[in-house]
């Protein structure tokens, strides 16, 4: 089969915005033989030609917008990274070419946009793939297989504790969105929605629920610097900042019961780190047994921190974790985390059915969050 040609918007060689295309999906894409990078599209034609040089893709033509790119008959796929604020104004004349799109989650901002470019995918013929790929991740992939093999029995209750960290006291001018719960960049909508899906994939979608969010840190100190000087810059007195408004929250607690019957209860936290070090401790209990994982730094459920244990008359026994590191995945070592836009194309080539999900779904999660949000606050 002729490898699939790629177009990449969002690859730029000096903005931090698009750090997750350079780090995660250029590496892969370049290894594997089923993809081609076949095309860069930047806010800029100066721009996309710097990337192509910069990153040696001799196969990749520079475009100067997103609509000679998506006119381009020798483009398959189109690869959408970046802010999400821009994400529809990207998806959308790609979508109106016919052309099929991977969009890294958040897909947009609200429901009724997910909703309409879902539709718009539809009508063209469009496929669609978005970057909810913790259910691919190799914990999640492993914890389906103990609960499908009824290695506890029936599950009746689970209950999962994150820490998302100190309450944040700084943040970068550059970033904005992180602090804006409406959005749709804040840790609500990534680190908090990653999980959830992972963890309705597993163990079923909610039927009914009751949200409560809180933040505690109202104001935040706000700097012009880049991510990786503000440690230095709020150690320095004399730098100067902005106080900003929060509403981006502290507290994401989630309890009810979900469609199999299981009573569940997700409640992320900021503030200290517990005595054991973990930032993820979670129980699910079944009627024969009870599994225990615990996760102690990175991205809950893609960090190869992530502890799997089954607990059965007693006795608690370790369970392995194949994080399939070899192969196309090599090049990311011990940063299992950046593989996970590769196992997405990887289930693409191979239809791993399980591990796609399109914009249809995406607009099922945002609708969930829009609604997390709406009554959460109200509590």
């Amino acid at each position: 089969m002729a490898p699939i040609r790629v177009g990449i918007v969002g690859l730029s060689t000096n903005s931090s915005a698009s750090s997750w295309s350079k780090v995660a999906h250029l590496p892969y894409l370049k290894a594997s033989p089923h993809y081609e990078i076949a095309g860069i599209c930047n806010s800029t034609l100066a721009s996309s030609q710097a990337a192509v040089e910069a990153f040696d893709l001799p196969s990749a033509e520079a475009f100067a917008n997103i609509e000679s790119m998506s006119a381009d008959p020798n483009i398959d796929l189109i690869t959408v990274c970046g802010p999400v604020r821009m994400h529809a104004s990207m998806v959308k004349p790609a979508l109106e070419a016919g052309k099929n799109v991977y969009c890294e989650w958040p897909l947009v901002r609200t429901y009724k946009e997910a909703q309409e470019l879902a539709d718009l995918a539809k009508k063209n013929n469009a496929q669609t793939y978005i970057g909810l790929e913790s259910r691919i991740s190799p914990p999640w992939l492993k914890l389906r297989h103990l609960l499908s093999s009824n290695t506890i029995g029936n599950v009746l209750t689970t209950n999962a504790v994150a820490d998302l960290g100190p309450l944040p006291q700084a943040w970068v001018k550059s970033g904005p969105f992180y602090l804006d719960v409406k959005s749709g960049q804040s840790p609500l909508n990534t680190r908090f929605a990653h999980f959830l899906d992972g963890f309705c994939c597993t163990l079923g979608e909610f039927e009914s629920f009751v949200p409560m969010l809180v933040t505690h840190q109202k104001e935040v100190k706000v700097y012009n610097v880049p991510i990786s000087g503000l440690g230095e810059a709020t150690q320095e007195p004399n730098e100067p900042f902005e106080m900003t408004s929060r509403t981006a929250p502290d507290e994401i607690l989630l309890q009810g019961k979900l469609k199999t019957g299981t009573i569940a209860s997700i409640h992320f936290r900021s503030g200290p780190a517990e005595s054991d070090g973990n930032n993820l401790r979670w129980v699910i209990v079944g009627t024969a047994g009870v599994i225990e994982l615990t996760q102690k730094s990175g991205q809950f459920g893609r960090d190869m921190s992530f502890k799997i244990k089954v607990v059965k008359n007693g006795e608690a026994e370790d369970i392995d974790i194949d994080w399939e590191t070899e192969g196309e995945f090599k090049m990311f070592g011990s940063a299992v985390v950046l593989t996970t836009p590769g196992r997405n194309y990887k289930a693409i080539v191979e239809g791993i059915k399980e591990g796609i999900v399109d914009f249809e779904h995406a607009a099922r999660r945002q609708k969930v969050i829009e609604e997390i949000i709406e009554r959460g606050f109200q509590v």
